[in-house]
This record gives C-alpha cells, structure tokens and sequence, in this order.
C-alpha cells in the first residue's frame, strides 16, 4: 500500500518521522519515531492509531516542544479529523509519559 508520510526537524535537531508501521497492513498503526542520525535509524515508536483507515498525517512542533500531529480517518466513511498532541520523551519512551499528551482527539 503507498500512502503518505510526514518528516519533519524538530528544534533539538532530531528527525521526526510520522509513518504506518512496517508491520501494518494497509492504513494502520500510525506511528510516530525519531532519528538523531539524520535518517540512518530510528528509535521510539509511539503509536499513534492504530486503527484501519489513517492517513494523511502532517504536523508542527510548537515553542513548548509539544508535537502536533493531524490526520485523517476514514475518509470516505466517518471522514474524521483527529489530532495527536506528544513530546519527544514520549516517542523514545514508546508510550505517553507527558501529562499534556493526548492521542485520537476527534477535530471534527
């Protein structure tokens, strides 16, 4: 399945990476990882819906280092928007540890 992935530098120079995982089937699992080495590897793995039917993820990190990630889900049933709010702790940690973190809040 080809579908779309978001990269982006963060302020502490890391790569984030925000893909279906590579052992999704279709549009699933979306999860997110960072790279300290400019792409060669990955650590974390945050996941961040791993429901059927995610996509289009794009994103911003804002002055606080709170990472915003927005996508899609079910675009052509629920046709839903839902927001993804983490930090990087929480990626090398593989699980939300930030008190203002949050997964799957529907946008519209």
């Amino acid at each position: 399945t080809v579908s779309r992935f978001f990269v982006r530098r963060l302020n502490s120079g890391k790569l984030l990476l925000v893909k279906h995982a590579d052992q999704a089937k279709g549009r699933s699992h979306l999860t997110a990882y960072l790279s300290g080495d400019e792409g060669q590897s990955w650590q974390g793995g945050l996941l961040l819906d791993e429901r059927s039917g995610v996509s289009y993820p794009d994103g911003v990190e804002a002055g606080d280092g709170r990472i915003y990630i927005i996508y899609d889900f079910d675009r052509r049933g629920a046709k839903e928007i839902r927001l993804a709010v983490f930090r990087e702790a929480d990626i090398t940690a593989g699980k939300l540890q930030s008190d203002d973190a949050r997964l799957q809040v529907p946008v519209n």
